[in-house]
């Protein structure tokens, strides 16, 4: 393994720091019907679009659109972000009803009060993908700190009725615009019918701006995706730890977000990881769950398993433009970890079987290399023969 990353490493910008368009353009004719079309052209999918000029109005017209009626609950994740939990409050007077998440993120459907739900937001945190539908409701999914991202592997489907992105044009969060796709036409029809282009939609010339400067194959998506795409490689045959699933992205990734396994203990995994001074990530930092959750859950033990699902996720954060060194250091960050507290290759309890039995044939009994830390798969390996 390579030595830990000296204090003063010069990295590229990540792409949460990159994702604001910051450059002067210039005035011109772009219609509402160019800036739309380009942005359809950019998901590569056969959904209706809409461009308006914030995510807190994007959220807002959604609810409207869909016909929440005075003071409904509506779901939103226990990890919510203050911002999607006001714009529920301020749509209608709508109550924000918080929904558990298990350790893959996934809602659970056991919240109390779920069955009473007709709408549920997902809010992916940093371009992860976001948990299936429950039964009898219908999502929505807001990727509002991400960007958005054409498909660029098998099952990118868009799970929600809508999917909203902010479009990060600005760092005034009232200008910085924001795309809508609909999966559900109806939804769309209805959408369509309560904006203004003039009014209520972003401003146009610098929506093709950031339109332009992701779109291609020297775009900032596809240099992303790149980035992404080989450390999420070399974390799979590297580190061999959960990572999660593809399915569902549709949002540019922030980093390479995995699990931390049951058997290690997630604060000493974090501090050796982040003791290679390399960034990492830990989600409750980032998305923890929402405080309001506390105060009003049926269930409070629920909750406390939600905030204990959070805090097994780390990311490690990835830019467009990282060099080979950088793409290592964000995969070795978390195989030190992981070989420190001895669930390197988890997700492949034969090599990790293996590998043990190589320390010990190499250093001996007493040796402070690899141990195996997940003893019932090891058991179950040896039983396999």
């Amino acid at each position: 393994m390579q030595p830990v990353r000296h204090a003063a490493y010069p990295a590229h910008p990540t792409l949460r720091d990159e994702r604001i368009l910051t450059e002067t353009v210039e005035p011109s004719a772009t219609t509402y019907a160019d800036a739309v079309a380009a942005w359809q052209s950019y998901l590569g999918r056969d959904v209706p679009v809409l461009l308006v000029k914030n995510v807190d109005y994007a959220r807002k017209l959604l609810m409207r659109a869909f016909g929440v009626e005075e003071g409904e609950r509506v779901g939103v994740p226990a990890n919510c972000r203050r911002a999607l939990s006001e714009s529920v409050k301020k749509t209608n007077r709508n109550v924000p009803h918080f929904v558990e998440l298990d350790g893959e993120l996934e809602f659970v459907a056991e919240t109390p009060g779920v069955e009473q739900l007709r709408l549920i937001w997902a809010e992916p945190v940093g371009g992860m993908a976001p948990p299936e539908p429950l039964p009898g409701t219908s999502l929505l999914i807001d990727n509002g700190f991400s960007l958005p991202v054409p498909p660029f592997a098998p099952n990118q489907e868009l799970r929600g009725a809508a999917t909203l992105w902010g479009l990060h044009l600005s760092e005034t969060l009232s200008e910085a615009g924001a795309l809508i796709a609909f999966s559900d036409r109806q939804l769309y029809d209805a959408a369509r019918e309560l904006i203004s282009e003039d009014e209520d939609g972003p401003d146009l010339d610098r929506a093709m701006a950031q339109y332009r400067r992701l779109v291609g194959p020297d775009g900032l998506a596809a240099r992303q995706l790149a980035v992404y795409l080989v450390a999420r490689e070399g974390m799979e045959i590297a580190a061999g730890v959960p990572i999660t699933p593809l399915d569902g992205v549709c949002a540019l990734p922030f980093g390479l977000a995995v699990r931390v396994p049951e058997e290690a203990d997630v604060s000493t995994f974090l501090s050796y990881g982040r003791n290679e001074l390399v960034p990492v990530w830990w989600l409750p930092e980032i998305q923890p769950v929402f405080y309001v959750a506390y105060q009003t859950t049926q269930d409070r033990e629920l909750t406390r398993r939600t905030a204990a699902h959070l805090d097994r996720w780390l990311i490690s954060p990835l830019g467009p433009d990282f060099l080979e060194e950088e793409i290592v250091h964000a995969v070795l960050v978390i195989v030190k970890a992981a070989e420190y507290t001895g669930v390197r290759w988890y997700t492949d309890p034969a090599r990790a079987s293996w590998y043990n039995d190589l320390m010990l044939e190499w250093y001996g009994p007493t040796h402070d290399a690899y141990r195996m830390a997940f003893v019932v798969e090891a058991e179950a390996v040896a039983a396999d023969g």
